[in-house]
């Protein structure tokens, strides 16, 4: 007789090579999605690791869900888990660690937490403005006129990217487009924070004001969308996909040992790769079983866009 976690973990094991592949492969890309959630592994025991600043060493115990995606300039989106001690900027270190030299910095987008910190390269960061909006919404009830403002003029950036899309228009038309269309916005919000923090009746450490210090703090990476080629206004697309490992945690609560969690990152992330390539991944990983010994031989003919070829 089996269990459950004997046969994910034969798949798994069939499935390594082509997790390998991905990985080397998302380090190419010119577009990160990064973002993390709580996770835990009953077994997982503190470790000293280095600081992300390369300061010292630190006592390490909470466990976290990274995700990523990483979009390539063949089109091809490669989604990336790994639930660890590691935060999303170190999962995203490790990807960046086989990059070919000579490329440009990518781009990467997250929400402007400490933890998202890429520390081995050079990269073009983009906050998410949807993290920066939730903070004001957050206090619609207390400031309805302040917010309702801030909230009105921010969700024309939003309208701009949507008539972007409904007219299918290129990266060049995109930018060119939210430069004309988006960029005043931004800067009239940019204006309005700067006032208020001018103002003689401006609280420092009220709720308002740490949304508004939030917003001129990051400003430069908020407003990247209307200055890198490509850059994406939010992150929502990340949080949406960390929503695979939250379901799971809300089911089984916990991995009972970091092989588990392992099985877990290698069988999750060619699932949601799959999915995101519209691949049927039931199909796929059928296949990964059947042709186990071609996978491990060249594992680049059988990622879930080249395997049918």
């Amino acid at each position: 007789a089996s269990t459950i976690f004997d046969q994910c973990e034969y798949v798994a094991n069939d499935s390594m090579p082509i997790f390998y592949e991905l990985q080397r492969q998302a380090a190419a890309a010119h577009l990160f999605l990064v973002d993390d959630t709580r996770h835990r592994i009953l077994t997982q025991e503190p470790e000293l690791r280095d600081n992300p600043s390369g300061h010292g060493q630190r006592l390490r115990t909470g466990v976290y869900a990274s995700g990523l995606i990483a979009t390539r300039s063949d089109g091809h989106e490669i989604v990336l888990f790994d639930i660890s001690l590691g935060h999303a900027g170190e999962h995203l270190d490790q990807i960046l660690n086989y990059r070919p030299p000579g490329l440009a910095p990518p781009k990467v987008m997250n929400d402007a937490l400490s933890s998202n910190t890429v520390t081995q390269r050079t990269i073009n960061v983009c906050y998410c403005n949807a993290h920066a909006r939730r903070l004001f919404y957050d206090l619609m009830k207390r400031y309805p006129d302040e917010v309702g403002w801030v909230l009105d003029t921010y969700a024309n950036i939003w309208m701009h990217e949507s008539h972007i899309r409904k007219e299918n228009m290129s990266d060049q038309q995109r930018l060119a487009y939210h430069q004309e269309h988006s960029l005043p916005v931004m800067r009239n919000l940019h204006q309005w924070a700067t006032n208020k923090v001018a103002s003689a009746s401006f609280e420092e450490h009220s709720a308002l004001g740490k949304a508004i210090h939030y917003f001129l703090k990051y400003y430069e990476g908020l407003v990247m969308f209307c200055v890198e080629l490509g850059a994406p206004i939010d992150n929502n697309r990340m949080e949406e996909k960390l929503k695979i490992v939250i379901r799971g945690r809300k089911t089984s609560h916990f991995y009972k040992t970091v092989n588990g969690a392992g099985v877990a990152n290698v069988l999750i992330s060619l699932i949601a790769t799959a999915d995101q390539a519209g691949v049927n991944s039931y199909e796929y990983l059928q296949a990964i079983q059947r042709h186990h010994q071609a996978v491990k031989e060249n594992p680049k003919d059988w990622l879930p866009w080249n395997y049918l070829v």
